[in-house]
């Protein structure tokens, strides 16, 4: 965490406090003499990776309120810091606060115009703060701290008037609508209790009647003025700080809001100086004075804690893939090991089965490479489902016929191995016959039928059932030939009479006529 220390300019005198979880520490006291300055170079120097604040605590001061049209960019900037010069020329330490816009009507904004008017008595610090390099957040006043936490004591609702006590004197910063207007610091020459108790009292009646020319608050009503205070001390304030017409105190136990702001130290007296600084520590105002040059180091500090915190953040990215990554090779790891366990297990298990199997002459590669050209022969070999099932379509469409009797093969074209048969018989061996490698393989089919017994004196009827079967089983794949008919048709053989050949077959019910065919397809 980086060190915070606030430097408190309360006049000729700038006090050195180091701020850590809620104790302040003073460091030191410069004056803003030579060897004051030199001292505070150095003591910046050996401090210089801290945040520096400058809280000022005097009465050159300025506050002006004023209305204005509500803009909105490079406008609204122009005419505030338009407002601005005019009325603060000869400081840059000054700011603007916006106390909100009206309910009604043009909705103006009210703006604040706060500035430190003295320039001179900051410029031998801010040199010496350049010159050394050191980072400062900015410049603040008492009545900006003040306004972070005030109205949470006071209550943000109507005008009051807060009274504190620091080392620079008496403080009375005038609140509306938990709003900041104006703050004035009354030094003090004594601090007794009876200077002190008087100067609150004369102080908050000029601010009344102030007020009341400037209308902020109505004629007639007490202003409500609440007292910061020891508790050991607020008996004694309120014999000088007494009620009337105008003027409604009342009191707060300062080392109870101390507590409150968790600040650790308990004050001793009724000086708020430790309770400023701690509030400044733990939640610096969103307004301060200082010109952008003077907060150069600053800036660039920003830059730098910006970048190394998306630094750590990508570290701690880098570190958590790295870590991912890390777990899953452990996992990969333990899976690989599995496997290689599991596959050793299925290794012997399966050389178990080798070894209980009978020993045979043919190797396992040899085996493996016959097995393989069996597949491969059976995926070559035709199918014969496709033409038996044409078969069958043919039966079905010609019920009177009868099938007895079926036989198939595989080989080459029927014609070609008939051909070749009766070459061979006759001697002729000129031309060799086609072999499967030219014409296919052909899947043959021989049946065997026979037709109704009503068809035995009918010649025509057999040969034309015979012919129309045969052209239902012949297609452009299919081919069909007529092997045998239940008579013979040549022309060398002797006719016969249908009738006695018929009454015969008839008579002892054996020879019904039959007939072979034979179907082919090529695979």
């Amino acid at each position: 965490m980086v060190a915070k220390r606030i430097l408190l300019l309360d006049g000729p005198m700038l006090t050195a406090h180091y701020w850590s979880a809620g104790r302040i520490k003073v460091e030191g006291e410069f004056t803003h003499e030579p060897m004051g300055l030199e001292a505070l170079a150095a003591y910046l120097r050996s401090h210089r990776s801290s945040l520096f604040y400058l809280l000022a605590d005097i009465a050159e001061e300025g506050f002006q309120i004023e209305d204005l049209p509500y803009v909105q960019g490079r406008d609204r900037t122009a005419l505030l810091q338009r407002r601005l010069g005019q009325y603060y020329y000869n400081t840059p330490l000054s700011t603007i606060i916006s106390l909100g816009r009206a309910p009604v009507g043009r909705r103006d904004e009210k703006l604040l115009f706060a500035a430190l008017t003295r320039i001179e008595t900051f410029t031998p610090w801010l040199d010496t703060l350049r010159e050394a390099e050191a980072i400062l957040v900015g410049v603040y006043s008492v009545p900006l701290v003040l306004a972070g936490f005030a109205p949470k004591l006071v209550g943000e609702s109507g005008p009051v008037l807060f009274v504190s006590l620091t080392r620079g004197g008496v403080r009375q910063s005038f609140f509306d609508q938990g709003n900041l207007h104006f703050s004035r610091l009354s030094q003090l020459t004594t601090d007794s209790l009876g200077e002190i108790g008087r100067t609150i009292a004369a102080d908050a009646a000029k601010i009344f009647h102030y007020l009341v020319i400037q209308r902020q608050i109505p004629s007639g009503v007490a202003l409500r003025t609440m007292v910061l205070a020891h508790a050991d001390q607020i008996l004694q304030l309120r014999d000088f700080c007494l009620n009337t017409d105008e003027l409604q105190f009342g009191f707060m136990d300062l080392a109870t809001v101390a507590r409150q702001q968790e600040l650790k130290d308990a004050p001793l007296d009724s000086n708020a100086d430790n309770l400023l600084v701690h509030s400044l520590a733990t939640k610096a105002p969103a307004q301060q004075f200082a010109p952008a040059s003077e907060r150069r180091f600053f800036k660039l500090w920003r830059i730098r804690a910006e970048l190394t915190g998306a630094a750590w953040i990508v570290l701690a990215g880098c570190l958590l893939f790295a870590g991912k990554t890390a777990f899953n090779l452990h996992e990969r790891g333990d899976m690989i090991e599995a496997t290689k366990t599991l596959t050793a297990n299925d290794s012997r298990h399966y050389n178990a089965i080798l070894a209980g199997l009978p020993k045979i002459s043919v190797t396992p590669d040899n085996l493996r490479a016959l097995i393989g050209r069996v597949e491969a022969l059976q995926k070559r070999a035709p199918a014969l489902e496709p033409l038996l099932i044409h078969l069958s379509l043919a039966l079905n469409d010609t019920p009177r016929i009868e099938l007895t009797h079926l036989t198939w093969k595989i080989g080459d074209r029927p014609e070609a191995s008939q051909k070749a048969s009766e070459d061979a018989k006759r001697g002729a061996g000129a031309a060799p016959p086609a072999t499967a490698a030219t014409n296919g393989i052909w899947v043959v089919i021989e049946i065997q039928a026979q037709l109704p017994l009503g068809l035995v004196a009918d010649q025509r009827a057999q040969i034309e059932l015979i012919e129309s079967f045969a052209a239902r089983l012949r297609d452009p794949r299919t081919e069909v030939k007529v092997l045998s008919r239940p008579f013979d048709i040549e022309s060398d053989k002797p006719l016969k009479s249908a009738g006695e050949k018929g009454e015969a077959q008839f008579a002892d019910g054996a020879n019904v006529p039959k007939f072979a065919l034979r179907i082919a397809r090529q695979s």
